[in-house]
């Protein structure tokens, strides 16, 4: 599978944050994302279609993106975790196969941890 057919969901409250996200993943050509800037749209979107990875900003707006997580975990999807300091080890549901990268963030951290995780995908 190319990194162009890789279906990726973007799950950032910023409008502004999730489009530079999205254009760093097109950039760095890891696949095509999908920008979503609510949880209950982001866990509509695992319902409705496929994907390889989400990356998800663990705080939206206040809130934590457990419901994310969960939709994530039951479609096998692997996630990634952008956290201030120890918001991961506050979540009710833990991703079952995910990283966290702690903010500030550099796209290198984010490439590297992306790559970790898609090369762990299972062959279909």
């Amino acid at each position: 599978m190319t990194s162009d057919e890789l279906n990726i969901l973007v799950l950032e409250g910023d409008n502004l944050l999730g489009q530079l996200m999205c254009d760093m993943i097109r950039m760095y050509r890891i696949g095509a994302p999908q920008l979503s800037s609510s949880e209950v749209d982001a866990c509509q979107m695992m319902k409705n279609q496929p994907f390889d990875l989400c990356i998800f900003d663990i705080n939206l707006r206040g809130q934590l993106c457990d419901r994310a997580v969960a939709e994530a975990n039951a479609r096998a999807i692997p996630v990634l975790l952008l956290a201030d300091g120890d918001e991961a080890d506050q979540l009710s549901t833990r991703p079952a196969r995910g990283l966290v990268v702690r903010k500030p963030a550099s796209e290198e951290d984010i490439r590297g941890a992306a790559a970790q995780l898609l090369q762990s995908e299972p062959v279909r």
